[in-house]
């Protein structure tokens, strides 16, 4: 859970970055500075946020599965050691007739 935790930030981070980057050269395409041709990696950004965007929504949707999953399995635990618990104590009971 951790290590998704950490992709899920390192996501975010790099669109941000991605995010900063497209508008920095944004401003440098309208402010007509020289530099080249700015459209096609203003267009690459785009694509390489939305790969980390859908990737990091893949990552959450794993996380919310895994944690539903982890609470039914807690309370399945939950409910065996009840039952073992009284099973133990009925051969005990059963164990102290003899």
């Amino acid at each position: 859970m951790a290590d998704q935790e950490k992709q899920i930030q390192q996501l975010e981070q790099r669109a941000t970055t991605a995010e900063k980057q497209i508008e920095q050269l944004t401003k440098q395409l309208s402010g007509g500075k020289p530099g080249g041709n700015m459209e096609p990696r203003l267009r690459e950004l785009l694509k390489l946020m939305e790969e980390d965007r859908v990737e990091c929504e893949s990552i959450r949707s794993q996380r919310n599965e895994l944690k539903e999953e982890n609470e039914r399995l807690r309370k399945q635990v939950g409910k065996q050691d009840y039952r073992i618990q009284h099973l133990l104590k009925t051969i005990a009971e059963l164990e102290a007739k003899k």
